[in-house]
């Protein structure tokens, strides 16, 4: 049958975001990061990625591969900084009052990973519906 199956970016996405959280919960393990971060906590996190998803796919379906380009940028930007805003609270709890955080190496890079990284899954899950025809131009219907 021809059309779009709705269900192709739900697995993949699923099946990320446990790897995902399996990766960071090995990662925090092995750098020593104690804190109390549970896993619905890093899901949640990590679930932050499928609204930028959504965003960038409708921007495909009405703007074509200019919107979804455009709006990829402006979604990455958004999540990293919302990443390293709350997740260094729970990552680097050392945080002074003038928001400079200090914590281990180790602990900054964890941090800058988890967030960088967002952008990337979002392009890998989401690239293909840039292919095929722009839409037709609502002048023209």
């Amino acid at each position: 049958s021809s059309g779009i199956n709705a269900e192709w970016p739900l697995r993949p996405g699923f099946v990320w975001l446990m790897i995902e959280i399996g990766i960071v919960q090995l990662a925090m393990y092995l750098i020593s990061v104690s804190t109390d971060i549970k896993i619905f906590d890093l899901a949640s996190f990590s679930g932050y990625k499928f609204v930028h998803m959504i965003v960038c796919v409708v921007a495909a379906m009405v703007l074509g591969s200019t919107g979804y380009y455009l709006s990829f940028i402006y979604s990455s930007a958004a999540i990293v900084y919302f990443l390293i805003c709350t997740l260094r609270y729970i990552i680097l709890p050392d945080s002074n009052e003038d928001r400079i955080a200090r914590g281990s190496k180790r602990r900054n890079n964890l941090l800058l990973l988890i967030a960088f990284i967002q952008p990337l899954i979002i392009f890998w899950l989401t690239h293909h519906v840039t292919y095929g025809p722009d839409p037709v131009p609502l002048t023209k219907i």
